[in-house]
């Protein structure tokens, strides 16, 4: 029997290692959810913006920025154990900001446009509107948070039309409430639209002069 111990030793090991890689193995492929469980798309009161995002576990996460200055975060499978929170902030140039998600294990993407101006130079723009976010949550629906300035007023349509979400902003007086959320619904393009309409009026009698910005598409993926 001691003639066999060196070649049972190493059958034992390569048993031992082929479990090893196998349990690896299966971190990856036997991993059906996606691996991007929700995010949140944030502009504070400043203007600034931010992505926070929770991922699946063994998720390894990059970020890029493309030619066009778009940014990209890639989502892959990896056998290490990595954080589920994350959180990017970033900055509009020429008044848009692209951000997509990309999901390598399946190639599903998801996009999100905005329209905005650095309130740095946009004078006005900021007026009404303070803050906004918006979620996409893990159950695959979708909530507006946002918070306007004092003696604004606020009306939320839905532009059935344009399939649109529209929220109108106006000054008005002794107006209390400045926090809203809305429930938000994909449209049949795998769409959510959503525009912030200021009605600004230079003066008693005269029209009011509409900006419409932010300006945000978020691009469902499939």
């Amino acid at each position: 029997m001691k003639n066999f111990t060196p070649y049972l030793l190493a059958l034992s090991l390569s048993v031992i290692f082929a479990s090893c890689s196998s349990n690896e193995a299966e971190v990856i492929e036997n991993n059906p959810e996606s691996l991007l469980q929700s995010y949140t798309l944030k502009r504070d009161a400043t203007g600034a913006y931010s992505i926070d995002f929770n991922t699946a576990n063994n998720t390894d996460v990059t970020t890029l920025t493309n030619t066009d200055n778009s940014k990209e975060i890639i989502l892959a499978e990896t056998a290490q154990k990595t954080s589920t929170k994350h959180s990017n902030d970033f900055s509009i140039e020429n008044n848009h900001l692209k951000i997509g998600f990309l999901e390598t294990r399946n190639g599903k993407r998801t996009n999100i446009y905005i329209e905005d101006e650095n309130i740095t130079f946009a004078k006005g723009i900021t007026e009404f509107l303070n803050s906004y976010s918006i979620t996409a949550n893990g159950d695959g629906t979708y909530k507006l948070d946002f918070t306007v300035n004092n003696n604004v007023t606020t009306d939320f349509v839905y532009n059935k039309e344009t399939e649109t979400y529209e929220v109108h902003l106006a000054n008005g007086e002794s107006v209390v409430e400045n926090r809203f959320s809305r429930q938000l619904q994909v449209n049949s393009s795998n769409l959510i639209k959503l525009n912030f309409v200021n009605h600004k009026y230079l003066s008693r009698g005269e029209e009011s002069t509409i900006v419409e910005k932010p300006k945000v598409v978020w691009d469902i993926a499939s």
